[in-house]
């Protein structure tokens, strides 16, 4: 059962990165690639990402991979 769904777009640049680390970090983590999550205008822009629907956007790839660890935990942690 997953408790934290991340979902990114493939053409995003958050996409090159290794999201299945969250996998194998956190028990309940999944992470779906789309090729195409409709916000060309945000995904041209900036890495993006949802976690759990919530949309985060950060300028690099290194705070958008932080932020997500950050949801994840805090995700996570509602249901301890």
């Amino acid at each position: 059962m997953s408790l934290v769904v991340i979902e990114v777009c493939d053409i995003n640049p958050i996409s090159s990165e290794d999201l299945e680390s969250f996998e194998r970090k956190y028990n309940g983590v999944t992470v779906l690639r789309s090729p195409c999550l409709s916000h060309c205008e945000i995904c041209a822009a900036s890495p993006y990402a949802y976690v759990n629907g919530e949309l985060i956007i950060r300028e690099t790839i290194v705070e958008l991979m932080q932020a997500i660890d950050e949801a994840i935990q805090s995700e996570l942690a509602n249901w301890q």
